[in-house]
């Protein structure tokens, strides 16, 4: 909505700066030209800003030649794997982690939504294993 309204302002003022060129008045045409300008700049920030963080941020990082970091928080190793096999990212567990053996992600380094360079290694933590049944002592 909010995209439409600029455009639409933009719209208007271009059409009174076409109208000026027919008029001899070369300050009103000069200060429409003016207005138009601003008004362009102006609703590029406005549409821009109106937008969420997370597309600017992939659109910002595609430009730049970079990827965005998948959550993969809850995911299993394969699930991982998966997501980071569209990109060009590589999965590492990290040192002090427990081994994957189908247990999910609990940390991720860099967090999800973060920018980073083609190639880049995201490293996880997964899930300690589930302590196991108290056994009931026996009598």
């Amino acid at each position: 909505m909010r995209s439409w309204i600029a455009l639409s302002l933009v719209a208007g003022l271009l059409i009174f700066c076409a109208l000026a060129f027919a008029l001899k008045d070369s300050t009103l045409r000069s200060t429409l030209i003016g207005a138009l300008t601003a008004a362009v700049g102006s609703a590029t920030a406005f549409y821009f800003s109106s937008k969420s963080t997370e597309q600017a941020n992939r659109l910002l990082t595609a430009s730049v030649g970079g990827e965005v970091v998948p959550y993969l928080k809850g995911k299993t190793q394969a699930d991982a794997e998966k997501l980071l096999s569209v990109t060009s990212l590589k999965l590492v567990t990290a040192p002090d982690s427990p081994p994957p053996n189908g247990r999910p992600v609990k940390e991720q380094d860099p967090p999800a939504g973060t920018a980073v360079p083609k190639g880049a290694s995201v490293s996880v933590t997964y899930e300690p294993s589930e302590p196991s049944e108290p056994s009931e002592p026996s009598s």
